[in-house]
């Protein structure tokens, strides 16, 4: 009994060593290469203006932010694929989203382990949020990833 009861002991340990590991693991790429990433593999381009990142009521709250763009006019299945897909770079899912089917823009909420700070919105945790909105003028679709939250115009 002593053996199996040690056997149990040490799977139990071992499995919530990996879970801890993982989670720095996540935690340090998310900080470090995860926006190059995510706009990377989504052909998204970083634009110079990074208007997102430098607005003051990001930078007051502490959020970071990254803007870029895709050309022309993408579908709401393509944005919602887009988003999906940063938030899998991220290591995290979608929790909700906002969008109008008529609407030049789409809202996506998600939540990952890999980020440390947590806003509860409607009762869910929220970390993540990538929002796409078409600019008509450029012919481009402007998109912004925040974390926790982009308090920024879109």
């Amino acid at each position: 009994m002593k053996t199996k009861f040690k056997i149990i002991l040490t799977a139990l340990v071992l499995l919530w060593s990996i879970a801890f590991v993982q989670t720095l693991i996540t935690r340090f790429y998310v900080s470090k290469s995860a926006f190059t990433q995510a706009f990377a593999r989504n052909q998204i381009l970083v634009t110079e203006r990074g208007e997102a990142a430098a607005d003051t009521r990001n930078t007051k709250e502490g959020n970071l932010c990254k803007e870029g763009i895709i050309a022309g006019k993408l579908s709401n299945e393509k944005k919602q694929q887009v988003a999906r897909d940063i938030f899998r770079e991220f290591g995290g899912a979608e929790v909700m989203s906002s969008q109008a089917d008529d609407a030049d823009y789409y809202v996506a909420y998600g939540y990952t382990m890999g980020i440390d700070k947590v806003k509860v919105v409607n009762g869910r945790k929220i970390n993540l949020n990538v929002a796409m909105s078409y600019d008509e003028k450029e012919q481009v679709t402007r998109v912004i990833v925040g974390t926790p939250l982009i308090n920024s115009d879109f």
